[in-house]
């Protein structure tokens, strides 16, 4: 292959590409010519495509794969050795220091690979690099856009409470993934949040802004076939290690609590007014201890970003307080050691309101 520049155009040879894009395929296919149309048509050339068949079967499927592309390197598991292994081989079997993923029922833009080896290449610390995602359904219709936190001190917070990446959505340094151990093999839904996690001390990490793949809501999938399970068990771990970093006990296990603080994270606000000071409360815990815990690869601009999101995250919920106002005063002195001036202004307001009430409806008192 000729020499390629960002553009994939010129700077790689065929023995060392310049990405590995790295696909694992078992039991449904539906949507593989698609995800595999997608790697083809990028605008970055430079890349090889490592499609590791783990135990469909179908060899005459992916030996018409193979033959599309000499780009195209398929991996035959004559078993099922579940995808955590099986991207394991894959990535054993790449070239590149650049591992692009994708599943194999979701679609990459044709930008994407430019985009993301572009963020690599202009930070040599940046070792995990994803987008956001525009979710589709089986049909492949749109169904919205669902953005992720960008800077690595908002990803570091979000792992706190759940996975801040899309799977099909991230690039990383073949070095990071080896020093974190690679995907966990006895983890056969959730490997990827784990391997994120075992990758942050290693690196900084950064999600794109603009989506860049298509996310699949498939209820065929993996993760809808484990919908029953109690997904969120298969995590605990990880944010038990992560808030005892912080110096706290982790306990947000109650699901319904997880869910509201998950949507509300995600930038939505909790309808049931009732329902936001349990959120709160688990919420405000971290983020007090958060702006204090050590953190590798640090810069200068980084306390910048917490201090922003701890000061969005107190105006969403001072704009959207509890229904109660015991709770809701809770909240202003839980607010007053991070924004001062904004809890006594919340205080304020909500004295005022109760105040009009009272007057307005006197048999309320």
């Amino acid at each position: 292959m000729s020499a390629s520049g960002r553009d994939g155009s010129a700077g790689g040879t065929l023995d060392h590409p310049r990405a590995s894009v790295v696909m694992t395929a078992y039991n449904d296919l539906r949507f593989l010519d698609e995800a595999v149309d997608s790697v083809l048509r990028q605008d970055f050339r430079d890349f090889e495509f490592i499609v590791v068949d783990d135990g469909t079967g179908q060899d005459a499927r992916f030996d018409a794969l193979a033959r599309r592309d000499p780009r195209i390197k398929i991996i035959v598991n004559t078993t099922n050795s579940g995808t955590a292994a099986a991207a394991n081989r894959g990535i054993e079997n790449a070239r590149s220091d650049v591992i692009v993923r994708l599943d194999a029922d979701d679609v990459a833009e044709p930008s994407r690979l430019g985009r993301l080896l572009a963020a690599l290449e202009d930070d040599p610390q940046l070792g995990l690099v994803g987008s956001a995602v525009t979710l589709i359904d089986e049909d492949g219709r749109a169904q919205g856009i669902q953005l992720m936190p960008e800077a690595d001190r908002e990803i570091r917070w979000t792992i706190l409470f759940h996975n801040p990446f899309f799977h099909s959505a991230v690039a990383f340094r073949r070095n990071c993934f080896d020093r974190a151990g690679g995907y966990r093999t006895g983890e056969l839904i959730s490997q990827d949040h784990y391997l994120w996690f075992d990758m942050l001390p290693f690196c900084r990490a950064r999600n794109l802004p603009e989506p860049l793949a298509r996310y699949r809501i498939n209820p065929r999938g993996l993760t809808a076939a484990d919908a029953h399970g109690k997904p969120r068990n298969r995590t605990h771990r990880i944010r038990e290690t992560s808030w005892a970093r912080l110096g706290l006990t982790y306990d947000l296990y109650n699901d319904d609590i997880a869910d509201d603080v998950s949507r509300f994270l995600r930038g939505f606000d909790i309808a049931v007014a009732e329902r936001r000071a349990a959120a709160y409360r688990h919420i405000l815990t971290a983020l007090n201890a958060f702006p204090a815990a050590p953190q590798p690869f640090a810069r200068r601009d980084d306390a910048e970003v917490a201090d922003r999101l701890g000061r969005s995250l107190l105006a969403r919920m001072l704009a959207s307080p509890p229904s109660d106002l015991r709770d809701m005063f809770a909240l202003c002195r839980a607010c007053w050691r991070l924004d001062r001036g904004a809890a006594i202004a919340a205080a304020l307001t909500r004295l005022g309101h109760e105040a009009r009430r009272l007057t307005t409806n006197p048999s309320t008192r």
